[in-house]
């Protein structure tokens, strides 16, 4: 046998071994869990477990995690334990949704609530926040909130690709009440730390069993005690044009013929708007020729609850009358864009952190560009004819006293040399 055919045998032999040995490998099956190749997000509650007191009320904000992909239109609908819990504010003002399809709503006899907005151009986050919810505990036992089935997250694609939603869920446990003083609580100003324009309060708290009248009093002070006289039997006190600052609320029952301890509640009222104000035009002369920009500058300040924050918007005067401008949130100073000979009016607006509003507006007319530059540098114009002018006089006294006289001088002397070399002669 040849040496090639040994090698050839040796090939063979090698070949079949290989196809045997891999050949079980590629004939297993190969599962894979499609729904993994496609895109998650969640929906989650914070703090998603808690322990709160009959008769209180706290926040649970609702969190969106898009989970790396960018998103636009949100649909969350929320179930709570209508027994347990209900809801006594539910904001949406601070929000990642930009745009609502239906404001935010709730209802407690079905323990209900709902986000439907669009997000314009979308959003990748991991903590954006969709709302907040105030929930006041009803009753002691464990209260379930949760994502319904039905919510919704869309993917920023274009064609409205529902994302798989990871539905949140949290549990709180509602402890009895404390034996103590009365529970007060307020509808219309229902957290403490935060201001409102509505200075018509309504006070409400719970009668315990044996309780036959109560005292209270309304004032400026944190501690003061009602005297021992029954104002009212009922169980809720309203108040009409209060001014502006901090009131509290006290209270207490009497059972028994003894007076228990007194509860109190502390409202801010703040109906004043922030403070007149003017914004300012800043014409910078780069950015108005080159970018066709200006700035709006403007300041103010409020006394109670303090500015908020500032949006502004821009109306077009050439446009029709029936258009509106959308304000965005802003800051000082803020660009405006312009076109060369355009009309504008930029209205901002002051928003406090009670919801008033102090609207100013400045009209823009970018005029033309040279009439502009002259009224922008009229000082720095009149230095340099100064200046110019200065320096011409200087040349011409330098020129008529100086240089000519001794160019003249000069003259004479080489004239002088010259008779005085012809008399030689």
């Amino acid at each position: 046998m040849t040496l090639i055919c040994k090698k050839l045998i040796y090939f063979v032999v090698l070949l079949f071994f290989s196809i045997s040995t891999l050949t079980p490998i590629y004939a297993q099956n190969i599962n894979i869990n499609a729904s993994k190749l496609l895109h998650h997000s969640s929906v989650f509650f914070s703090p998603r477990s808690g322990s709160f007191e009959e008769e209180s009320t706290f926040q649970v904000p609702i969190l969106v995690n898009t989970m790396g992909r960018s998103i636009n239109g949100i649909e969350i609908r929320v179930l709570f334990d209508k027994d347990k819990l209900s809801i006594v504010n539910q904001t949406g003002g601070v929000s990642i949704i930009g745009v609502w399809v239906e404001p935010p709503k709730y209802d407690n006899t079905r323990g209900t609530a709902s986000y439907v907005g669009v997000i314009p151009n979308g959003i990748i986050t991991e903590a954006g926040l969709v709302g907040t919810i105030t929930f006041k505990a009803k009753s002691a036992g464990q209260a379930v909130v949760s994502i319904a089935n039905n919510s919704k997250i869309l993917l920023n694609d274009g064609l409205g690709t529902e994302t798989i939603l990871d539905l949140g869920r949290a549990s709180y446990s509602i402890l009895n009440k404390a034996p103590g003083g009365v529970q007060v609580f307020s509808e219309t100003h229902p957290i403490s730390s935060e201001w409102y324009n509505n200075n018509t309060p309504v006070f409400s708290w719970i009668q315990d069993a044996g309780v036959s009248g109560f005292s209270f009093e309304l004032d400026n002070k944190p501690n003061t005690i009602p005297d021992n006289t029954i104002d009212i039997l009922d169980t809720v006190k309203s108040f009409n044009e209060l001014n502006d600052g901090l009131w509290y609320f006290h209270v207490k029952a009497i059972k028994d013929n003894v007076w228990g301890t007194t509860g109190h509640l502390l409202i801010r009222i703040d109906t004043t708007p922030p403070a007149e104000f003017t914004p300012e035009t800043n014409f910078l002369l780069a950015a108005t020729i080159l970018a066709e920009r200006t700035l709006i500058s403007f300041f103010t300040t409020d006394n109670l609850s303090g500015i908020d924050h500032y949006e502004v918007g821009v109306i077009d005067k050439l446009a029709p009358l029936t258009e509106s401008p959308v304000f965005i949130e802003a800051e000082s100073p803020f660009q405006v864009p312009i076109n060369s000979g355009g009309k504008l009016e930029v209205i901002v607006r002051a928003v406090d952190r009670a919801g008033n509003v102090r609207d100013s507006s400045v009209n823009v007319e970018v005029p033309f560009i040279i009439t502009k530059f002259i009224k922008d540098y009229i000082v720095y114009i009149l230095l340099s004819i100064i200046l110019l002018g200065f320096t011409m006089l200087v040349i011409h006294y330098l020129v008529g006293h100086h240089i000519i006289r001794a160019i003249r001088r000069t003259r004479e002397i080489l004239n002088n040399k010259n008779i005085e070399n012809t008399e030689d002669f």
